[in-house]
């Protein structure tokens, strides 16, 4: 066992970045199925993994982004093992929420599914300790959290992003005017709106098209019935997010999003 520990950790390390990708598509496959086996190098592992979370190589950071999701799944309701990792896993991962990631020559890099996985990362992270881990910096990425969350079809990935999202926005709900930095907090609100409203977009496509889903006739699925918790949970959040604001400034919010949307969240969410 301490042989192959040694060996999966030299492998997360390797100059070939093909070897790296490899090496934490196993990691995170052992954190997921046998978690016993890597725990005895769960230090050396999780500092590779942090490290390795680098958009110059981008297989490589998805892979170490999804094998620190893996991680945290299995570490719901022992916060206490995440607590080494937890500031430096939010750092990386708030600069490929908000895309602020750059080449050696300053020009911004964009990874395919890069967003999506750090917003699933950050869900299963904030599932663990929304309070402590997530919600104090949570003002800083709402909105490219937001964006992200909305892009994931995992099921259970986009799951896990959303519960952990709810969890720190309640633990930190000054987020939402921080996210705006400190003007009305309406588009952190619209960012919600629209991530939220991505559950129910038809996955074959046949609510009509992305014109209809501004202003035509757009035919939104119900939310997910196997979801209903967290449905409910999203109405809760929701409800709550527009009592504070006040008629008038949440009025400010509903004419802002198209009138589909509008009528979305009027019937779905008693908005």
């Amino acid at each position: 066992g301490e042989h192959f520990l040694g060996v999966l950790h030299t492998l997360t390390a390797h100059d070939v970045p093909g070897v790296r990708m490899s090496a934490f598509a196993l990691f995170g496959d052992l954190a997921r199925r046998a978690p016993g086996i890597i725990q005895p190098g769960m230090n050396e592992l999780m500092a590779e993994a942090i490290a390795c979370i680098d958009p110059m190589y981008p297989s490589v950071c998805n892979n170490a982004v999804w094998s620190i999701g893996e991680v945290c799944v299995k570490c719901e309701g022992n916060p206490d093992s995440l607590k080494p990792y937890a500031p430096d896993i939010v750092e990386k991962l708030i600069t490929l929420l908000m895309g602020n990631a750059v080449s050696s020559e300053g020009h911004t890099l964009v990874v395919p599914g890069i967003a999506e996985n750090a917003s699933a990362a950050m869900g299963r992270l904030a599932k663990v300790n929304a309070a402590d881990f997530v919600g104090p910096e949570l003002g800083r990425f709402l909105l490219g959290w937001c964006e992200g969350m909305a892009k994931i079809t995992d099921p259970t990935e986009r799951r896990d992003a959303f519960q952990g999202f709810v969890l720190a926005l309640r633990s930190n709900p000054q987020a939402l005017q921080q996210a705006s930095h400190n003007r009305a907090p309406s588009s952190a609100i619209s960012s919600i709106l629209f991530a939220i409203s991505s559950w129910h977009i038809p996955e074959d496509g046949s609510g009509g098209s992305g014109a209809n889903l501004i202003s035509g006739d757009f035919a939104f699925s119900p939310f997910p019935p196997e979801e209903a918790e967290l449905g409910r949970a999203l109405t809760t959040l929701l409800q709550e997010i527009k009592a504070s604001l006040g008629e008038d400034a949440w009025g400010q919010v509903d004419k802002s999003l198209p009138v589909n949307v509008r009528r979305l969240f009027r019937e779905n969410y008693g908005l």
